[in-house]
């Protein structure tokens, strides 16, 4: 490369350039690296003391890093990215009906990048299908597993089965799921966890009602699938209908959980991702 002199006297080249032009070039382009390293290290660190602090307050254990625990589930967050790692892990219980429910917060790091907050709740029932509802405002999921639905409140739903997904959205599934919160792009349910992701910048208190905001969700399916045994169940109320006559109840919400805060120490020891199962993955990013 070459560049004319004014007046086109002569010809200039690059290694006619004195060398403390370029010492000043790398010192300030290393200076601009080494703030950005420090300040995403500084916003790293403040973040990870928050989680750490938020667990300590409620008894739950933290580590640093956990790649393994992802792995327990299939769909949702985890398949769009592959099952990554748990950074920043939180475990510890949610109460619910009947007792208390394990839980995990984490920041979900996908390729090197943290792509949101998951939160988990473990339920006291298996699923018989997957299902992730979406806000429209959420990608479509790329799995060929997984079929339409149509909306359920707010969301729109993907299952590994129509015909066996179909009983369990009843008004308080739908119900419960819209009130996760709009800034909650994708929730799902598989096996017996309800799960959510929420943006990587949310805070404790946030995180806080997400958790028992998935409580709500998880009862609901619940709730679901034992009615899909009985003889009784009754189909979800469709859209427009007057709903039950006057002075019958079973349509009425369900009182929720939400008041009560999270604060039930868990123990982990007996959980299948226990202390023990993480000991040896949990040294570092």
């Amino acid at each position: 490369m070459t560049a004319c002199t004014k007046g086109g006297r002569g010809r200039r080249t690059l290694q006619d350039v004195p060398a403390w032009v370029w010492f000043v070039i790398a010192a300030l382009a290393a200076g601009g690296g080494a703030l950005l390293l420090l300040s995403d290290r500084a916003r790293t660190g403040g973040h990870r003391r928050d989680r750490r602090r938020w667990a300590e307050q409620k008894s739950w254990e933290f580590v640093d890093v956990d790649p393994v625990l992802p792995s327990r589930w299939r769909y949702g967050a985890v398949h769009q990215g592959g099952h990554g790692r748990a950074l920043d892990l939180a475990t510890g219980a949610v109460p619910g009906p009947g007792g208390r429910r394990l839980a995990h917060v984490f920041d979900h790091e996908q390729a090197g990048q943290i792509t949101g907050i998951v939160a988990a709740v473990r339920g006291v029932a298996t699923l018989p299908v997957a299902l992730e509802l979406r806000l429209p405002s959420a990608p479509l999921p790329d799995d060929a597993g997984l079929d339409s639905l149509g909306q359920v409140g707010e969301r729109y739903a993907f299952v590994t089965s129509v015909a066996q997904a179909r009983p369990l959205i009843t008004p308080d599934v739908a119900r419960a799921a819209d009130l996760v919160g709009d800034d909650v792009p994708l929730l799902w349910a598989e096996d017996t966890w309800v799960l959510a992701t929420i943006d990587a910048g949310a805070d404790p208190e946030r995180v806080q009602t997400l958790l028992q905001a998935l409580v709500e969700v998880s009862v609901a399916l619940e709730d679901a699938a034992v009615g899909t045994d009985d003889e009784g169940y009754e189909a979800p109320v469709p859209e427009g209908h007057d709903g039950p006559e006057d002075g019958d109840d079973h349509h009425e919400p369900r009182p929720t959980h939400r008041d009560s805060p999270a604060d039930i120490p868990y123990d982990v020891e007996d959980d299948e991702f226990g202390p023990g199962a993480r000991s040896s993955s949990s040294s570092g990013r």
